[in-house]
Protein backbone atom coordinates (compact mmCIF):
# COMPACT_ATOMS: atom_id res chain seq x y z
CA UNK A 1 0.00 0.00 0.00
CA UNK A 2 1.31 3.59 -0.53
CA UNK A 3 2.19 5.74 1.99
CA UNK A 4 -0.40 8.06 0.84
CA UNK A 5 -2.83 5.63 1.15
CA UNK A 6 -2.17 4.52 4.50
CA UNK A 7 -1.61 8.17 5.74
CA UNK A 8 -5.29 8.48 4.83
CA UNK A 9 -6.33 5.65 6.55
CA UNK A 10 -4.13 5.19 9.85
CA UNK A 11 -6.64 6.92 11.96
CA UNK A 12 -9.03 3.93 11.74
CA UNK A 13 -6.58 0.77 10.91
CA UNK A 14 -3.09 0.23 13.39
CA UNK A 15 -0.14 -0.46 11.28
CA UNK A 16 0.16 -3.89 12.97
CA UNK A 17 -2.43 -5.36 11.94
CA UNK A 18 -1.95 -4.22 8.30
CA UNK A 19 1.71 -5.91 9.07
CA UNK A 20 -0.36 -9.06 9.99
CA UNK A 21 -2.49 -9.37 6.57
CA UNK A 22 0.92 -8.32 4.92
CA UNK A 23 2.85 -11.32 6.52
CA UNK A 24 -0.64 -13.33 5.57
CA UNK A 25 -0.33 -12.51 2.26
CA UNK A 26 3.51 -13.98 2.28
CA UNK A 27 2.32 -17.08 2.96
CA UNK A 28 0.93 -19.56 1.02
CA UNK A 29 -0.74 -22.03 3.61
CA UNK A 30 -4.46 -22.17 2.83
CA UNK A 31 -5.17 -23.44 6.06
CA UNK A 32 -4.94 -20.16 7.65
CA UNK A 33 -7.56 -18.43 5.49
CA UNK A 34 -9.92 -18.30 8.30
CA UNK A 35 -7.34 -16.49 10.42
CA UNK A 36 -7.16 -13.92 7.18
CA UNK A 37 -10.78 -13.44 6.95
CA UNK A 38 -10.81 -12.06 10.70
CA UNK A 39 -8.11 -10.19 10.19
CA UNK A 40 -9.74 -8.51 7.19
CA UNK A 41 -12.84 -8.56 9.57
CA UNK A 42 -11.14 -6.83 12.12
CA UNK A 43 -9.75 -3.70 10.10
CA UNK A 44 -13.04 -3.00 8.22
CA UNK A 45 -14.52 0.20 9.38
CA UNK A 46 -17.92 -1.07 7.84
CA UNK A 47 -20.20 -3.02 9.22
CA UNK A 48 -20.89 -4.78 5.59
CA UNK A 49 -17.75 -5.83 5.26
CA UNK A 50 -16.87 -6.56 9.09
CA UNK A 51 -20.15 -8.95 8.70
CA UNK A 52 -19.45 -10.46 5.16
CA UNK A 53 -15.57 -11.27 6.64
CA UNK A 54 -16.91 -13.19 9.16
CA UNK A 55 -19.67 -15.16 6.71
CA UNK A 56 -16.13 -15.94 4.47
CA UNK A 57 -14.62 -17.28 8.02
CA UNK A 58 -16.91 -19.25 8.94
CA UNK A 59 -17.59 -20.63 5.13
CA UNK A 60 -13.73 -21.73 5.40
CA UNK A 61 -14.11 -23.72 8.71
CA UNK A 62 -16.53 -26.03 6.69
CA UNK A 63 -15.41 -26.00 2.89
CA UNK A 64 -17.61 -24.35 1.44
CA UNK A 65 -16.85 -24.25 -2.48
CA UNK A 66 -16.88 -20.16 -2.54
CA UNK A 67 -14.19 -20.60 0.14
CA UNK A 68 -12.43 -23.59 -2.12
CA UNK A 69 -11.72 -20.48 -4.57
CA UNK A 70 -9.73 -18.41 -2.39
CA UNK A 71 -8.10 -22.01 -1.67
CA UNK A 72 -7.69 -21.61 -5.16
CA UNK A 73 -6.41 -18.51 -5.24
CA UNK A 74 -3.55 -19.03 -2.09
CA UNK A 75 -2.58 -22.39 -3.70
CA UNK A 76 -2.21 -21.93 -7.45
CA UNK A 77 -1.54 -17.94 -7.92
CA UNK A 78 2.33 -17.22 -8.12
CA UNK A 79 3.50 -15.46 -5.01
CA UNK A 80 3.23 -11.67 -6.08
CA UNK A 81 0.18 -12.07 -8.03
CA UNK A 82 -1.53 -13.74 -4.51
CA UNK A 83 0.16 -10.87 -2.55
CA UNK A 84 -1.30 -8.16 -4.34
CA UNK A 85 -4.68 -9.67 -4.85
CA UNK A 86 -4.82 -9.62 -1.05
CA UNK A 87 -3.66 -6.14 -0.27
CA UNK A 88 -4.87 -4.28 -3.43
CA UNK A 89 -7.92 -6.01 -4.06
CA UNK A 90 -9.23 -7.07 -0.37
CA UNK A 91 -7.47 -4.30 1.66
CA UNK A 92 -6.74 -1.42 -0.74
CA UNK A 93 -10.22 -1.64 -2.58
CA UNK A 94 -12.46 -3.77 -0.13
CA UNK A 95 -11.70 -2.37 3.12
CA UNK A 96 -10.08 0.87 3.43
CA UNK A 97 -11.07 2.28 0.19
CA UNK A 98 -14.47 2.16 1.44
CA UNK A 99 -13.21 3.90 5.05
CA UNK A 100 -11.62 6.79 2.47
CA UNK A 101 -15.01 6.95 0.49
CA UNK A 102 -17.29 7.21 3.51
CA UNK A 103 -15.24 10.13 4.89
CA UNK A 104 -14.80 11.93 1.34
CA UNK A 105 -18.79 11.52 0.92
CA UNK A 106 -19.16 13.48 4.26
CA UNK A 107 -16.43 15.70 3.15
CA UNK A 108 -17.60 16.72 -0.44
CA UNK A 109 -21.09 16.14 0.24
CA UNK A 110 -21.17 14.00 -2.57
CA UNK A 111 -21.91 10.47 -3.53
CA UNK A 112 -18.62 8.74 -4.33
CA UNK A 113 -18.57 5.51 -6.77
CA UNK A 114 -16.65 2.55 -5.82
CA UNK A 115 -14.66 1.95 -8.98
CA UNK A 116 -13.88 3.40 -12.83
CA UNK A 117 -14.57 1.69 -16.21
CA UNK A 118 -11.93 3.03 -18.51
CA UNK A 119 -11.67 2.42 -22.05
CA UNK A 120 -8.12 4.40 -23.26
CA UNK A 121 -8.23 3.30 -26.63
CA UNK A 122 -10.58 2.22 -29.11
CA UNK A 123 -8.19 0.52 -31.54
CA UNK A 124 -8.64 -3.23 -31.66
CA UNK A 125 -7.38 -6.32 -34.04
CA UNK A 126 -11.13 -7.96 -34.08
CA UNK A 127 -14.17 -7.10 -35.69
CA UNK A 128 -16.91 -8.57 -33.61
CA UNK A 129 -20.59 -9.10 -34.43
CA UNK A 130 -22.76 -6.95 -31.99
CA UNK A 131 -19.91 -5.02 -30.29
CA UNK A 132 -20.87 -2.81 -28.22
CA UNK A 133 -17.43 -0.19 -28.82
CA UNK A 134 -17.67 -1.47 -32.35
CA UNK A 135 -18.44 2.24 -33.88
CA UNK A 136 -16.27 4.58 -31.41
CA UNK A 137 -13.63 6.29 -33.40
CA UNK A 138 -10.48 4.36 -33.29
CA UNK A 139 -7.88 7.98 -33.42
CA UNK A 140 -8.83 9.09 -29.91
CA UNK A 141 -6.88 7.87 -26.77
CA UNK A 142 -6.40 8.78 -23.57
CA UNK A 143 -3.03 9.86 -23.10
CA UNK A 144 -0.63 8.34 -20.19
CA UNK A 145 -1.01 11.67 -18.11
CA UNK A 146 -4.37 11.90 -18.25
CA UNK A 147 -4.76 8.31 -17.22
CA UNK A 148 -2.57 9.07 -14.27
CA UNK A 149 -3.95 12.22 -13.69
CA UNK A 150 -7.67 10.26 -13.51
CA UNK A 151 -6.18 7.61 -11.33
CA UNK A 152 -4.42 9.77 -8.83
CA UNK A 153 -8.10 11.89 -8.61
CA UNK A 154 -9.80 8.53 -7.51
CA UNK A 155 -7.14 7.31 -5.02
CA UNK A 156 -7.74 10.57 -3.61
CA UNK A 157 -11.36 9.80 -3.36
CA UNK A 158 -10.90 6.29 -2.02
CA UNK A 159 -11.43 4.53 -5.15
CA UNK A 160 -8.60 1.52 -5.77
CA UNK A 161 -10.00 -0.71 -8.29
CA UNK A 162 -10.37 0.26 -12.42
CA UNK A 163 -12.01 -2.04 -15.16
CA UNK A 164 -9.91 -1.34 -18.02
CA UNK A 165 -11.66 -2.01 -21.59
CA UNK A 166 -12.11 -0.60 -25.03
CA UNK A 167 -10.41 -1.58 -27.92
CA UNK A 168 -8.29 -4.04 -27.00
CA UNK A 169 -6.02 -2.65 -24.11
CA UNK A 170 -3.30 -4.65 -24.70
CA UNK A 171 -2.76 -2.56 -27.83
CA UNK A 172 -1.15 -0.04 -25.46
CA UNK A 173 2.46 -1.54 -23.94
CA UNK A 174 2.31 2.04 -22.36
CA UNK A 175 -0.94 0.99 -19.72
CA UNK A 176 1.78 -1.77 -18.39
CA UNK A 177 4.01 1.14 -17.19
CA UNK A 178 0.75 3.42 -15.60
CA UNK A 179 -0.43 0.00 -13.69
CA UNK A 180 2.96 -0.43 -12.23
CA UNK A 181 3.27 3.02 -11.29
CA UNK A 182 -0.78 2.35 -9.54
CA UNK A 183 1.25 -0.72 -7.58
CA UNK A 184 -1.41 0.24 -5.00
CA UNK A 185 -4.56 -0.14 -6.96
CA UNK A 186 -5.85 -3.44 -9.28
CA UNK A 187 -6.73 -3.33 -12.37
CA UNK A 188 -9.18 -5.16 -14.16
CA UNK A 189 -8.56 -5.63 -17.55
CA UNK A 190 -11.00 -7.17 -20.25
CA UNK A 191 -8.97 -8.65 -23.62
CA UNK A 192 -9.62 -10.65 -26.30
CA UNK A 193 -6.42 -12.48 -25.27
CA UNK A 194 -5.09 -12.36 -28.69
CA UNK A 195 -2.10 -10.06 -27.51
CA UNK A 196 -1.17 -11.81 -24.39
CA UNK A 197 1.79 -13.91 -25.67
CA UNK A 198 5.16 -15.21 -23.14
CA UNK A 199 6.37 -11.98 -22.80
CA UNK A 200 3.09 -10.08 -22.05
CA UNK A 201 2.04 -12.80 -19.74
CA UNK A 202 5.21 -12.82 -17.64
CA UNK A 203 5.01 -9.18 -17.25
CA UNK A 204 1.50 -9.19 -15.52
CA UNK A 205 3.04 -11.90 -13.54
CA UNK A 206 5.50 -9.54 -12.13
CA UNK A 207 3.25 -6.39 -11.71
CA UNK A 208 1.00 -9.10 -9.84
CA UNK A 209 -1.79 -6.19 -9.34
CA UNK A 210 -3.56 -6.67 -13.43
CA UNK A 211 -6.33 -9.57 -14.11
CA UNK A 212 -7.10 -10.45 -17.33
CA UNK A 213 -10.32 -11.22 -19.12
CA UNK A 214 -10.52 -13.47 -21.52
CA UNK A 215 -13.60 -12.80 -23.92
CA UNK A 216 -14.81 -16.29 -25.48
CA UNK A 217 -18.47 -16.96 -26.76
CA UNK A 218 -18.41 -20.49 -24.95
CA UNK A 219 -17.72 -23.39 -27.90
CA UNK A 220 -15.03 -23.16 -30.36
CA UNK A 221 -18.18 -22.65 -32.98
CA UNK A 222 -19.57 -19.75 -31.28
CA UNK A 223 -16.24 -17.73 -30.37
CA UNK A 224 -15.44 -18.37 -34.17
CA UNK A 225 -18.67 -17.29 -35.79
CA UNK A 226 -18.43 -13.92 -33.32
CA UNK A 227 -14.96 -13.03 -33.31
CA UNK A 228 -12.90 -15.00 -36.19
CA UNK A 229 -11.77 -17.84 -37.18
CA UNK A 230 -8.85 -19.65 -34.51
CA UNK A 231 -10.06 -16.32 -31.81
CA UNK A 232 -11.21 -19.11 -29.85
CA UNK A 233 -7.78 -21.42 -29.75
CA UNK A 234 -5.97 -17.81 -29.61
CA UNK A 235 -8.29 -17.51 -26.27
CA UNK A 236 -7.41 -20.72 -24.74
CA UNK A 237 -3.64 -20.43 -25.38
CA UNK A 238 -3.95 -17.09 -23.43
CA UNK A 239 -5.42 -19.04 -20.67
CA UNK A 240 -2.86 -21.75 -20.57
CA UNK A 241 -0.23 -18.62 -20.69
CA UNK A 242 -2.02 -17.12 -17.74
CA UNK A 243 -2.71 -20.21 -15.01
CA UNK A 244 1.19 -21.49 -16.09
CA UNK A 245 2.74 -18.05 -14.75
CA UNK A 246 0.10 -17.82 -11.66
CA UNK A 247 -1.83 -14.66 -12.73
CA UNK A 248 -5.20 -14.68 -11.32
CA UNK A 249 -7.96 -14.70 -14.41
CA UNK A 250 -11.25 -15.31 -16.00
CA UNK A 251 -13.76 -15.12 -18.85
CA UNK A 252 -15.66 -12.93 -20.28
CA UNK A 253 -19.20 -14.37 -22.54
CA UNK A 254 -21.80 -12.20 -23.49
CA UNK A 255 -24.95 -13.64 -23.43
CA UNK A 256 -26.72 -13.61 -26.69
CA UNK A 257 -29.56 -15.64 -28.45
CA UNK A 258 -27.58 -18.08 -30.04
CA UNK A 259 -24.74 -18.61 -27.61
CA UNK A 260 -27.33 -18.93 -24.18
CA UNK A 261 -27.84 -22.71 -24.02
CA UNK A 262 -24.29 -23.75 -24.22
CA UNK A 263 -22.89 -20.82 -21.74
CA UNK A 264 -26.02 -21.87 -19.39
CA UNK A 265 -24.57 -25.56 -19.46
CA UNK A 266 -22.86 -27.15 -17.01
CA UNK A 267 -20.19 -27.83 -19.81
CA UNK A 268 -19.35 -24.48 -20.49
CA UNK A 269 -18.44 -23.51 -16.65
CA UNK A 270 -16.34 -26.63 -16.12
CA UNK A 271 -14.23 -26.06 -19.49
CA UNK A 272 -13.64 -22.77 -18.02
CA UNK A 273 -12.71 -23.72 -14.59
CA UNK A 274 -10.64 -26.41 -15.86
CA UNK A 275 -8.30 -23.92 -17.79
CA UNK A 276 -7.77 -22.13 -14.73
CA UNK A 277 -10.47 -19.66 -14.81
CA UNK A 278 -11.07 -18.18 -10.93
CA UNK A 279 -13.66 -15.36 -12.15
CA UNK A 280 -16.04 -15.42 -14.46
CA UNK A 281 -18.54 -12.74 -16.25
CA UNK A 282 -21.92 -13.08 -18.05
CA UNK A 283 -23.19 -10.12 -19.89
CA UNK A 284 -26.32 -9.87 -21.90
CA UNK A 285 -25.61 -8.75 -25.50
CA UNK A 286 -27.31 -5.09 -25.65
CA UNK A 287 -28.32 -3.83 -28.90
CA UNK A 288 -25.62 -0.66 -29.47
CA UNK A 289 -22.82 -0.56 -30.91
CA UNK A 290 -21.84 -2.00 -34.28
CA UNK A 291 -25.15 -2.62 -36.16
CA UNK A 292 -27.66 -3.40 -33.18
CA UNK A 293 -29.64 -6.53 -33.37
CA UNK A 294 -32.78 -7.05 -31.31
CA UNK A 295 -33.16 -10.53 -32.41
CA UNK A 296 -29.44 -11.66 -31.22
CA UNK A 297 -30.44 -10.57 -27.78
CA UNK A 298 -31.14 -13.51 -25.86
CA UNK A 299 -34.95 -14.10 -24.85
CA UNK A 300 -35.97 -12.99 -21.41
CA UNK A 301 -36.92 -16.85 -20.36
CA UNK A 302 -33.16 -17.47 -21.80
CA UNK A 303 -31.59 -14.49 -19.13
CA UNK A 304 -33.93 -16.56 -16.39
CA UNK A 305 -32.30 -19.51 -17.21
CA UNK A 306 -28.70 -18.04 -16.65
CA UNK A 307 -29.91 -16.50 -13.71
CA UNK A 308 -30.96 -20.05 -12.05
CA UNK A 309 -27.56 -21.89 -13.29
CA UNK A 310 -25.64 -19.16 -11.57
CA UNK A 311 -27.24 -19.43 -8.68
CA UNK A 312 -27.03 -23.10 -8.51
CA UNK A 313 -23.33 -22.92 -9.87
CA UNK A 314 -22.38 -20.52 -6.81
CA UNK A 315 -23.37 -23.19 -4.40
CA UNK A 316 -21.76 -26.20 -6.02
CA UNK A 317 -18.29 -24.56 -7.66
CA UNK A 318 -15.06 -22.62 -6.47
CA UNK A 319 -15.28 -19.89 -9.12
CA UNK A 320 -16.50 -16.44 -8.37
CA UNK A 321 -19.41 -15.22 -11.17
CA UNK A 322 -20.92 -11.96 -11.95
CA UNK A 323 -24.27 -12.08 -13.82
CA UNK A 324 -25.02 -8.84 -15.90
CA UNK A 325 -28.05 -7.82 -15.46
CA UNK A 326 -29.37 -10.83 -13.35
CA UNK A 327 -26.94 -9.95 -9.70
CA UNK A 328 -28.83 -6.35 -9.44
CA UNK A 329 -29.87 -7.70 -5.75
CA UNK A 330 -25.98 -7.89 -4.83
CA UNK A 331 -25.21 -4.25 -5.86
CA UNK A 332 -28.51 -2.75 -4.91
CA UNK A 333 -30.05 -2.19 -8.76
CA UNK A 334 -28.45 -0.23 -11.07
CA UNK A 335 -24.69 0.87 -10.90
CA UNK A 336 -24.96 3.45 -13.81
CA UNK A 337 -24.03 7.23 -13.55
CA UNK A 338 -21.66 6.49 -10.48
CA UNK A 339 -23.66 4.91 -8.45
CA UNK A 340 -20.79 2.36 -7.95
CA UNK A 341 -19.02 3.19 -11.31
CA UNK A 342 -19.17 5.22 -15.09
CA UNK A 343 -17.39 4.99 -17.95
CA UNK A 344 -14.73 7.04 -19.21
CA UNK A 345 -13.93 6.37 -23.17
CA UNK A 346 -10.88 7.19 -24.95
CA UNK A 347 -11.64 11.00 -26.50
CA UNK A 348 -12.36 11.96 -22.54
CA UNK A 349 -16.15 11.50 -22.62
CA UNK A 350 -17.94 10.22 -19.78
CA UNK A 351 -20.77 7.84 -20.08
CA UNK A 352 -22.81 6.56 -17.63
CA UNK A 353 -22.61 3.01 -18.57
CA UNK A 354 -20.03 1.42 -20.95
CA UNK A 355 -23.80 0.56 -22.84
CA UNK A 356 -24.99 4.10 -22.53
CA UNK A 357 -23.16 5.64 -25.39
CA UNK A 358 -24.35 8.88 -24.49
CA UNK A 359 -22.41 11.98 -22.78
CA UNK A 360 -22.73 15.23 -21.49
CA UNK A 361 -19.29 15.55 -19.77
CA UNK A 362 -15.53 15.49 -20.19
CA UNK A 363 -12.87 14.49 -18.51
CA UNK A 364 -10.29 16.43 -20.06
CA UNK A 365 -11.82 19.91 -19.02
CA UNK A 366 -13.72 18.61 -15.57
CA UNK A 367 -12.70 16.60 -12.32
CA UNK A 368 -14.30 13.46 -11.42
CA UNK A 369 -15.74 15.46 -8.43
CA UNK A 370 -17.52 17.38 -10.92
CA UNK A 371 -18.37 14.78 -13.37
CA UNK A 372 -20.04 12.67 -10.55
CA UNK A 373 -21.84 16.64 -9.84
CA UNK A 374 -23.12 16.46 -13.26
CA UNK A 375 -26.93 17.15 -13.07
CA UNK A 376 -27.19 14.23 -15.95
CA UNK A 377 -25.42 11.81 -13.56
CA UNK A 378 -27.29 12.72 -10.13
CA UNK A 379 -30.73 12.36 -11.98
CA UNK A 380 -30.08 9.29 -13.13
CA UNK A 381 -28.65 8.57 -9.77
CA UNK A 382 -31.61 9.55 -7.71
CA UNK A 383 -34.48 7.90 -10.57
CA UNK A 384 -32.66 4.79 -9.34
CA UNK A 385 -34.23 1.48 -8.81
CA UNK A 386 -36.92 3.10 -11.40
CA UNK A 387 -40.18 2.30 -11.72
CA UNK A 388 -40.40 -0.49 -9.04
CA UNK A 389 -38.01 -2.32 -6.34
CA UNK A 390 -37.42 -5.05 -8.47
CA UNK A 391 -33.29 -5.58 -8.61
CA UNK A 392 -33.37 -8.99 -10.92
CA UNK A 393 -34.77 -6.01 -13.28
CA UNK A 394 -31.97 -3.30 -12.38
CA UNK A 395 -31.12 -1.56 -15.82
CA UNK A 396 -31.97 1.68 -17.38
CA UNK A 397 -31.34 0.41 -21.21
CA UNK A 398 -33.02 -2.88 -21.20
CA UNK A 399 -35.40 -3.54 -18.15
CA UNK A 400 -36.51 0.29 -17.58
CA UNK A 401 -35.50 1.64 -21.35
CA UNK A 402 -37.25 5.28 -20.73
CA UNK A 403 -35.32 6.43 -18.45
CA UNK A 404 -32.76 6.47 -20.82
CA UNK A 405 -34.56 7.97 -23.34
CA UNK A 406 -35.69 10.30 -20.54
CA UNK A 407 -32.24 11.36 -19.40
CA UNK A 408 -30.94 12.17 -22.58
CA UNK A 409 -33.64 14.19 -23.85
CA UNK A 410 -33.95 16.26 -20.64
CA UNK A 411 -29.71 17.04 -20.73
CA UNK A 412 -29.38 17.21 -24.10
CA UNK A 413 -26.82 14.65 -23.93
CA UNK A 414 -24.67 13.98 -27.11
CA UNK A 415 -24.05 10.67 -28.90
CA UNK A 416 -20.95 9.50 -28.37
CA UNK A 417 -20.56 7.73 -31.57
CA UNK A 418 -22.99 7.90 -34.92
CA UNK A 419 -25.15 5.55 -34.33
CA UNK A 420 -25.69 5.23 -30.86
CA UNK A 421 -28.84 7.35 -30.82
CA UNK A 422 -30.85 3.88 -32.28
CA UNK A 423 -31.24 2.76 -28.75
CA UNK A 424 -33.21 5.54 -27.79
CA UNK A 425 -35.58 6.54 -31.24
CA UNK A 426 -35.90 3.45 -33.74
CA UNK A 427 -35.02 0.65 -30.99
CA UNK A 428 -37.30 1.61 -28.18
CA UNK A 429 -40.36 -0.02 -29.37
CA UNK A 430 -38.60 -3.26 -29.45
CA UNK A 431 -36.63 -2.71 -25.96
CA UNK A 432 -39.95 -1.63 -24.81
CA UNK A 433 -41.59 -4.99 -25.29
CA UNK A 434 -38.48 -6.60 -24.43
CA UNK A 435 -38.65 -5.05 -20.69
CA UNK A 436 -42.03 -5.92 -20.72
CA UNK A 437 -40.89 -9.68 -21.13
CA UNK A 438 -38.40 -9.55 -18.65
CA UNK A 439 -40.82 -8.28 -15.54
CA UNK A 440 -42.71 -11.13 -16.49
CA UNK A 441 -40.23 -13.87 -15.88
CA UNK A 442 -38.24 -11.88 -13.13
CA UNK A 443 -41.45 -10.61 -10.96
CA UNK A 444 -43.26 -13.51 -9.42
CA UNK A 445 -39.04 -14.72 -8.67
CA UNK A 446 -38.48 -11.58 -6.80
CA UNK A 447 -41.92 -11.47 -5.29
CA UNK A 448 -41.59 -15.03 -4.18
CA UNK A 449 -38.50 -14.53 -1.94
CA UNK A 450 -36.24 -12.22 -3.83
CA UNK A 451 -37.05 -9.17 -2.35
CA UNK A 452 -36.72 -10.43 1.09
CA UNK A 453 -33.91 -12.18 0.68
CA UNK A 454 -32.36 -8.86 -0.12
CA UNK A 455 -33.62 -6.87 2.68
CA UNK A 456 -32.38 -9.30 4.60
CA UNK A 457 -28.81 -8.73 3.41
CA UNK A 458 -29.38 -4.79 3.51
CA UNK A 459 -29.85 -5.09 7.05
CA UNK A 460 -26.05 -5.06 7.39
CA UNK A 461 -24.68 -2.01 5.37
CA UNK A 462 -24.77 0.83 8.09
CA UNK A 463 -24.67 3.52 4.74
CA UNK A 464 -27.86 4.92 4.61
CA UNK A 465 -27.85 5.22 0.81
CA UNK A 466 -29.53 2.05 -0.13
CA UNK A 467 -32.10 1.98 2.59
CA UNK A 468 -33.38 5.00 1.12
CA UNK A 469 -33.55 4.19 -3.08
CA UNK A 470 -35.14 1.09 -1.91
CA UNK A 471 -37.86 2.61 0.16
CA UNK A 472 -38.73 4.89 -2.59
CA UNK A 473 -40.98 2.07 -4.43
CA UNK A 474 -41.99 0.48 -1.72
Amino acid sequence: MSVAAFDKVKAFVSSRMLEKVAEAAADSDERKLADLFLLFSKISPARYYREGFLDLAEKTRHNHPFAQLFRRIFTELCDNCRQKAITNFFVNFLVLGRGIRDRKEAELNIHIPNFLVISPTMRCNLRCKGCYAGDYAKEHELTFSELDRIICEAKELGIYFFTFSGGECFFRPDLLDLWGKHSDCYFHVYTNGTLLDDRMVERLARLGNVAPMVSVEGSREDTDLRRGAGVYDKAIDAFHRLDSNGVLFGFSATYTRTSAPYLASDQFIETMMDLGCKVGWFFQYIPTGGDPDLGYMATPGQRLDLHRKVTQWRETLPIFLGDFWNDGPYVDGCMAAGERFFHIISNGDVEPCVFAHFAVDNIRDKSLVDVIRSSFFQDIREAQPYDDDDLLCPCMIIDHPHVLRDAVVKHGARPTHPGSERIVNELADGLDDYAKGVHECFDPLWNAGGREHYLKGLEREDNPRPHKRFKKTT
